[in-house]
């Protein structure tokens, strides 16, 4: 399995209209060869800050899509107002690890 954990930041007056864009996404990438899910995390604690973690089963899945078309397609749905908020504080990809557990 490989996931991608994105930790996003933004001003918290603008972490409702990213919350509503993703629960309002293209659901193209569920099609996706590899594509597990995703979610979206968020906690009052840091109003500012949305964790977006995909799973997929591979690296190469998660890579094809990264650069295909419907990536594009569904990041061009984004407000540029939005877009523009929005900062990648950190990028983890967790791929050396297995679930042993559930």
């Amino acid at each position: 399995m490989y996931i991608s954990m994105s930790r996003l930041r933004l001003p918290p007056p603008q972490v409702p209209e990213l919350l509503e864009a993703f629960r309002d996404r293209s659901g193209l990438v569920d099609s996706a060869d590899g594509f597990l899910d995703l979610e979206l995390w968020h906690s009052d604690r840091d109003a500012g800050e949305v964790i977006m973690v995909s799973r997929w089963q591979t690296r190469e899945a998660f890579t094809r899509y990264m650069k295909s078309a419907d990536h594009q397609t569904s990041h061009a749905r984004i407000s540029p107002a939005l877009k523009a908020a929005i900062h990648l504080e950190r990028l983890d990809h967790l791929h050396t690890y297995e679930v042993v557990a559930t």
